[in-house]
């Protein structure tokens, strides 16, 4: 019996997989007009409401879809660095904004275009057709009614056909495909002196640092952190609920929290009692987060549940935010001042530089300020090692124009072209089809993002913060 739970739990779950990749996020979620109490909303779209449910949901999605694709790969720090909660709200913004916008242009989807749709989802067919038994059977499963699929795909699809309408408002002529093929193959070669930030500089003046130290304390201040330890259990909540109960249960009865954590938690920091070390404020996931950060030192929390599972956490340590005293800080102002007055004397000779250059060669002067005149060969935007801002002044010269002081990585720059070479019309006229068609494509992208952005300029939109 309890082989049949699991086998009846894997399969639903390969079954959830196959399924969310594949059907449209709609049938996920729903708006909720502004007479809700806020408190159950993430966010509002002109007016409409979305809702925490919702949200939890798409949250939901874009972690399957994530452990689908990465794997073993996918955890807690790659859950932070994919941001994946910020991205659910914007998804739900973004889609409620397309739907709005869809209906405002009445933009209709005929019952063949769903028809259509739905016979081209795998998880609905067998033997390569939309097979009506396995729809329903797939959706009993799910527990989704037709009406909420349809319904759901219906959106989808009138979305499709608002952003297909957008893209195809980009228009290109034979001027702007030439320009931007030049842009891309044109070659220049140009020579160039570097004037370094000088390093040998000794900042002992104390009342400058105590001055800097004022004006810029808060810039130092270290955000409070707290040191806790967790015991992770993985699994749905009738899988784990077991656990956390017997767990609660020897907590009460007294029993040390590292322990159990090296008993029952299947997080690798098990190997250290749980302990995950001091963290602060946006560097775990948000439930965990806010459970952990509200905790006095000694309290235990009741459950929490994150996209990894429910923790039980302990809150061993909290260091407040503060400001430390200049002594503590000293060092790294020094190293900032000296950076800035090295700054400020290589303008200052670069200026000079190019006040001389009408008198004399840039060799010459190279060698009057201990300098090495540099060259770059021949090179394409992008291809040579200078700054990018630098690059882009070069292609701007005419052929012996010079330029600077330019301010980049590294120092500030005196550039001078030395020659220009035009492209290969012949080969130009040979790959300009399969560039036309890359370069149309890149333009509807940038116009459908500016679309886009005015679209979510001009709406109403609030953000709420998340409460437990």
């Amino acid at each position: 019996m309890v082989m049949l739970k699991i086998m009846r739990r894997r399969a639903r779950r390969i079954l959830w997989i196959t399924i969310i990749l594949i059907i449209p996020a709609f049938i996920w979620w729903g708006t909720g007009g502004l007479r809700e109490r806020e408190i159950g909303l993430v966010a509002s779209v002109n007016g409409k409401g979305i809702t925490r449910e919702v949200y939890y949901k798409e949250v939901e999605r874009l972690y399957r879809e994530m452990q689908e694709r990465m794997g073993d790969a996918f955890d807690e720090r790659m859950a932070k660095i994919l941001n994946l909660e910020e991205a659910a709200v914007n998804n739900l913004i973004r889609r409620a904004l397309l739907l709005q916008e869809a209906k405002r242009e009445k933009i209709r989807v005929s019952d063949e275009e769903l028809r259509e749709k739905l016979k081209s989802f795998p998880a609905f067919q067998r033997e390569g057709r939309f097979d009506k038994e396995v729809y329903f059977n797939v959706l009993e499963y799910l527990r989704i009614t037709p009406k909420e699929l349809e319904e759901g795909i219906r959106k989808d699809l009138a979305i499709v056909k608002l952003e297909k309408r957008i893209l195809e408002e980009a228009k290109v002529s034979e001027e702007e495909i030439r320009n931007e093929y030049l842009k891309e193959n044109e070659e220049i070669e140009i020579e160039y002196l570097l004037v370094k930030p000088g390093r040998e500089i000794k900042i002992e003046e104390e009342e400058k640092i105590e001055e800097y130290y004022q004006k810029h304390k808060e810039g130092y201040r270290i955000p409070e952190k707290i040191r806790v330890r967790h015991i992770l259990i993985k699994g749905e909540r009738e899988e784990a609920s077991e656990k956390i109960k017997e767990i609660k249960k020897r907590l009460k009865e007294g029993e040390d929290f590292e322990k159990l954590a090296k008993e029952f938690s299947q997080c690798p920091s098990k190997e250290k009692g749980g302990d995950l070390g001091f963290f602060k404020k946006g560097d775990m996931v948000p439930e965990f987060e806010r459970a952990a950060l509200r905790l006095k030192e000694g309290q235990i929390s009741r459950p929490v549940r994150s996209r990894f599972g429910y923790h039980i956490i302990k809150l061993e340590e909290r260091k407040e935010s503060h400001i430390p005293p200049l002594e503590e800080v000293r060092e790294r102002i020094k190293r900032t001042l000296k950076e800035e007055r090295g700054w400020k004397i290589a303008k200052e000779r670069a200026q000079e530089i190019t006040k001389e250059i009408a008198k004399e060669e840039l060799g010459i002067l190279a060698k009057r300020f201990s300098l090495e005149v540099k060259g770059t060969g021949l090179f394409k935007r992008g291809e040579s090692n200078l700054p990018r801002q630098i690059e882009e002044e070069a292609f701007g010269l005419k052929v012996d124009e010079i330029k600077g002081p330019l301010k980049g990585r590294g120092g500030y720059y005196i550039i001078r072209l030395i020659k220009r070479k035009e492209i290969d019309e012949e080969r130009f006229g040979q790959e300009k089809e399969a560039f036309s068609r890359d370069f149309i494509q890149k333009q509807r992208v940038m116009v459908y993002n500016q679309w886009y952005q005015d679209l979510y300029q001009k709406a109403k939109i609030k953000i709420y913060p998340l409460r437990d």
